[in-house]
């Protein structure tokens, strides 16, 4: 057996893996880079998206792409974003110029490990195994598969059903302008840690490539894919776990290495089957394209337990809903050279990568430009902010007002065209907003009523029932969602209020609106009402709920109006890889359950499902079942 001895194994030779190499080869490391695949450079070279969506800048990048644009203008072709053939191009040469060792076709079959001390890895390749010993290793492979061999800690997809983001298989043509252009729709869902579903996630993604009136014929593409758009995998549990708050907030970090910069991307349509602050940011606030970023401390990239390993992808430790945000192509460039540089400081000093000294990492990542000067001293500035006023004025405003006389402001604006931004406020602003509420409501009219009780519901207040369950009964549509904001209309954003509130206020009405109500995204929302109030209900109840739900069931188109996204105005895919018949099914069935009527039979024929996202979602189903406590809520 062939063995390499090296300062830093990087596996994965992906977005943030060519940064990790790179980063730490210029630090004056040895590196090895082991790459399942036969090129670098992840989704913006193999997997199509060839274009730079929100992220930051700085670093490596900035280098990398100052190149790919100087060798672009030596050829006749042009390219939406950068050129993925120069862009891998470019990265190949660095890696040539510094001296890594690129092993290709290569996976990791175990590592090695001493306790809980990483020494290296076990790779196997086509002409046999290659042990790889390393003083620290850096996992870039999108999904934390290193760390998982390793025995670290992590989590997986939605609290509800185990699913993971919507995936893509990007289509590649030439328009007529000889421009090289491509289609970022997603086809589904996919377990893509499951060998079986991902294969069979590329077979739906080459059947779906051409759709409506498109064939082979009309429609020309240089390539699909070749490499599977993956969006989320696991994120494994760190010394810090950043949240979306913590970004939405600015809250600074002393140990802060990497600034990011996006807005809460999830790619969800099935709002109902999110974390609760998806539902209250996206349905209720309708804030899905509000931007924001800020701080990520170096504990992100430094697992639980685990030595002498950096997780260097987009599975650093983040919540899922932070996740939405943190996985652009910029920030994760930069998340790769942040693990590179301090595997590299972390050998030079000899000691453990949780021991590095963070000052002297800042001071590298500023050199390089990672990180700004500013970044290690500037002060918090929330990202929610008023029309026509800036990040340091709400600032300045929070800090001069009082509690009471900052309600006041806030509730100012319920009814009005900046009622999100007030609702959000009041939402951090807590027990103060009440009692001003309270004041206003019986003499409040029209929207100005519908806001004050979605205030009070936000702030989890009794006295905002009455007029929730009003909106919800009126079927109030105000509102209508659009493809940017996600706002769900008001009735619906009502009843995410009554049932996080779990009020049994609406449960006849929601029967009756479940029968005749065809939208998909609204049947789970009226579901995971019941599912969260069925402990409240009468045995009359439960008796009209369950035939009710039972009726619905037997609809034969249901679930397959849901449509997935279509990034930049692409028509989204449509078809049975997309139908949400699955999602509707498995909470209906884990509802009758709880209403005393057979549901299991249908969860059960679930787990015999060849998609692995569904078999996932009922045997979490089906544990919840088993587990009474938590058999009503998630």
């Amino acid at each position: 057996m062939d063995t390499l001895e090296t300062d830093v194994l990087v596996v994965g030779g992906g977005t943030a893996g060519v940064m990790a190499a790179i980063g730490a080869a210029e630090e004056g490391a040895r590196v090895v880079l082991v790459e399942r695949d036969n090129m670098l450079g992840g989704v913006g070279v193999c997997a199509g998206v060839h274009f730079y969506y929100y992220g930051s800048l700085g670093g490596i990048q900035n280098r990398v792409d100052r190149q790919v644009r100087e060798l672009s203008k030596l050829t006749a072709g042009k390219s939406k974003g950068f050129h993925p053939e120069w862009k891998g191009l470019v990265l190949t040469d660095y890696m040539e110029r510094l001296g890594i060792r690129i092993v290709y076709d290569a996976v990791v079959a175990q590592m090695n490990m001493d306790g809980n001390k990483v020494h290296g890895a076990l790779v196997e390749t086509a002409t046999g195994q290659l042990q790889v010993k390393a003083k620290v290793t850096i996992d870039s492979t999108g999904d934390g598969d290193i760390a998982y061999l390793c025995g670290a800690d992590f989590t997986k997809g939605r609290a509800w059903d185990g699913a993971l983001h919507t995936y893509s298989l990007v289509p590649r043509y030439v328009d007529d302008e000889k421009v090289l252009r491509y289609k970022n729709f997603d086809v589904g869902w996919a377990d893509t840690l499951d060998l079986r579903d991902l294969s069979r996630a590329y077979r739906t993604g080459r059947r779906t490539a051409w759709r409506y009136e498109e064939t082979p014929e009309n429609t020309h593409y240089t390539t699909v894919g070749p490499q599977l758009g993956v969006r989320e995998g696991r994120y494994i549990v760190g010394e810090y776990v950043l949240g979306q708050d913590d970004l939405l907030l600015d809250r600074r970090f002393d140990d802060v290495v990497m600034q990011c910069f996006s807005h809460h991307d999830t790619h969800a349509f099935d709002y109902a089957n999110e974390s609760e602050l998806t539902q209250i940011y996206i349905a209720v606030l309708g804030m899905r394209k509000e931007k924001f970023g800020g701080d990520v401390p170096y504990r992100c990239f430094v697992p639980k337990r685990i030595e002498g390993l950096l997780i260097g992808c987009r599975a650093l430790s983040q919540d899922r809903d932070c996740g939405m945000a943190l996985r652009m192509q910029r920030d994760i460039h930069k998340v790769g050279e942040v693990a590179g540089v301090a595997a590299a400081l972390s050998v030079r000093e000899g000691v453990l990568p949780r021991n590095v000294n963070v000052q002297s990492l800042q001071h590298r990542l500023v050199e390089r430009g990672v990180l700004q000067a500013e970044d290690l001293q500037r002060e918090s500035e929330p990202w929610m902010i008023f029309e026509g006023e800036s990040r340091d004025e709400r600032k300045r405003l929070l800090e001069r007002l009082s509690p009471l006389e900052m309600a006041e402001q806030l509730i100012s604006h319920l009814g009005g065209p900046e009622e999100d931004t007030a609702l959000w406020w009041m939402i951090q602003l807590g027990e103060p907003c009440i009692e001003p509420l309270l004041q206003q409501l019986p003499s409040a009219t029209g929207a100005k009523r519908r806001g004050i009780a979605f205030a009070l519901g936000l702030l989890r207040h009794p006295a905002g029932i009455p007029v929730l369950a009003e909106t919800f009964r009126s079927k109030d549509a105000a509102k209508k969602p659009d493809p940017l904001t996600c706002s769900e209309e008001r009735f619906i954003a009502a009843l995410i209020l009554l049932t996080v509130m779990q009020s049994d206020a609406v449960i006849d009405d929601a029967v009756q609106i479940l029968g005749s109500e065809r939208k998909s995204s609204h049947l789970l929302f009226i579901l995971q009402y019941f599912i969260r109030i069925s402990p409240k209900m009468s045995v009359e109840q439960k008796k009209q709920t369950a035939e009710a739900v039972l009726a619905l069931l037997q609809r034969p188109d249901l679930g397959d109006d849901f449509i997935v996204k279509g990034s930049h105005g692409i028509t989204p895919t449509l078809g049975k890889s997309t139908s949400m018949k699955w999602g509707i099914e498995l909470s209906a069935a884990y509802l009758l359950e709880l209403l005393g009527h057979r549901g299991k039979a249908i969860l059960d024929n679930y787990l015999k499902d060849e998609r692995k996202y569904a078999v996932n979602a009922a045997e979490l189903m089906l544990a919840r079942l088993a587990n009474p406590e938590g058999s009503a809520s998630v």
